[in-house]
């Protein structure tokens, strides 16, 4: 499952720059805005580019932090459990993830296909490319935790911890 490793660390490479490109680009924008309204101009387009751009942001985003597993979580109810079950508990959640990532990306593509008949008021582009930013996050998700569920299998049978 070396591929897999790999996938998920080239994904993230693409993530992380992706997002410090994104992020510099809708910060000029978003200023280049401030001074046009300053100078009473108005760029009309760049409100819708940075919200289409945020959508990204937060998706896209959403996955680096799936693969580092630095999402919010309860952290209360596994650490009661004994160390064996804390282990297994987090295959169950990673498989409880990929479920969520599975309807993200199966109802995703429905609402893609639907709205690329659509087009932004603004910038005239084909709104399906903007709700692109769910499925693509969602799979880079889903890279992500599959990778981390072969990773916590090995070290739950590398420390021989089963439940008895």
């Amino acid at each position: 499952m070396q591929w897999l490793q790999k996938t998920s660390d080239v994904l993230n490479k693409v993530a992380i720059i992706f997002l410090g490109i994104a992020l510099a680009i809708m910060t000029v924008v978003v200023f280049a805005q401030v001074i046009f309204r300053m100078i009473g101009a108005s760029l009309p387009w760049s409100e819708e580019f940075a919200r289409y751009t945020m959508v990204f942001l937060t998706y896209i985003g959403a996955s680096v932090g799936v693969k580092h597993k630095s999402h919010i979580s309860v952290e209360a109810v596994v650490g009661i459990l004994p160390s064996k079950l804390q282990a297994v508990a987090e295959v169950l959640i990673d498989i409880l993830l990929m479920v969520v990532f599975y309807i993200l990306i199966r109802y995703g593509m429905k609402v893609v296909g639907i709205t690329m008949y659509q087009q932004s008021p603004a910038m005239k582009v084909k709104m399906g490319y903007m709700y692109s930013a769910l499925v693509i996050g969602a799979a880079f998700m889903t890279v992500h935790t599959l990778n981390n569920i072969v990773w916590d299998v090995k070290k739950v049978l590398a420390k021989g911890e089963a439940i008895e």
